[in-house]
């Protein structure tokens, strides 16, 4: 039986010109400074849209997401997984590239080279999360990654100014690599405990958590690297991203100790139902 979805296109409007508010306003922030009137405009158009968004959550009759979901607790655990999780792979990636092009004057082909090792210990934190994960709870793999990543990320914000490439961030680079391994196989392995209605909102919405938070955390960072630029600023945005990872950890401690066995027929309404 095919899935069908409804599309609360009217619900989504606000969150999505919320986030774009919010990114531009960052970005304006950060290249144009605080006290000018676009960004002041920006940030009033992104309160106004996140009070639109709020009053849409309430009282839509077909809201992002449905009120009986707001209190399952797995569902959250996924849906914040993919808000913290681009600050182990995307962001953290993005801000390697940086810190090598501007610390080390990295080529554009070495920045490629250099990424190589990163990608390695990510798929070899893939496998050991799959192999974990037939014996523990996806979880503490989700844990443990998250973790792993902080404290590689936590690493390389301690390294000195002068320290060289191989010391200050391969290290860093790969313990952040084999933790986002880990997170990647743990959030989708924690999907295998949501009810259909679940499954599916966690599906839809966490593409869009992903998409934003990835989106607001760069624009972070660049309002970090523009106001200090050099050692400093990547050093703080290594802080910001380690915080975040921390965060992650957090929220994996706060899912259930047991994991839920899921079968076709369980859906919290019997609209939505998983596929076999």
């Amino acid at each position: 039986m095919m899935i069908r979805f409804r599309s609360p296109l009217w619900s989504l409007i606000p969150s999505v010109v919320f986030i774009v508010s919010l990114v531009l306003t960052l970005l304006s922030v950060a290249f144009y400074g605080l006290d000018t009137p676009l960004s002041h405009s920006l940030a009033g158009a992104a309160a106004l849209f996140f009070l639109l968004f709020i009053i849409s959550e309430n009282y839509h009759p077909d809201p992002l997401l449905p009120r009986p979901l707001r209190s399952s607790l797995p569902l959250q655990i996924s849906l914040w997984t993919c808000i913290f999780s681009p600050a182990v792979t995307y962001t953290a990636g993005f801000l390697l590239a940086v810190a090598m092009y501007q610390l080390y004057a990295v080529s554009v082909p070495g920045i490629i080279f250099s990424f190589l090792p990163w990608l390695l210990m990510r798929l070899a934190g893939t496998a050991l999360g799959e192999k974990l994960g037939q014996g523990i709870s996806s979880s503490t793999v989700l844990l443990w990654g998250f973790m792993l990543a902080a404290g590689g990320l936590g690493l390389i914000s301690m390294m000195p100014a002068a320290a060289p490439f191989w010391l200050a961030l391969l290290p860093g680079m790969l313990l952040t690599g084999f933790g986002a391994g880990l997170t990647g196989h743990a959030a989708r392995a924690g999907r295998e405990g949501l009810t259909g209605d679940e499954y599916h909102y966690s599906l839809r919405l966490g593409v869009l958590a992903q998409v934003s938070s990835t989106a607001v955390i760069l624009a972070l960072l660049t309002l970090l690297l523009r106001n200090n630029p050099g050692h400093q600023g990547v050093i703080t945005g290594f802080s910001l991203l380690g915080t975040l990872a921390l965060a992650g950890g957090v929220t994996a401690l706060m899912a259930p100790a047991k994991q839920r066995k899921v079968t076709m027929r369980q859906s919290d309404s019997g609209k939505y139902r998983r596929q076999g």
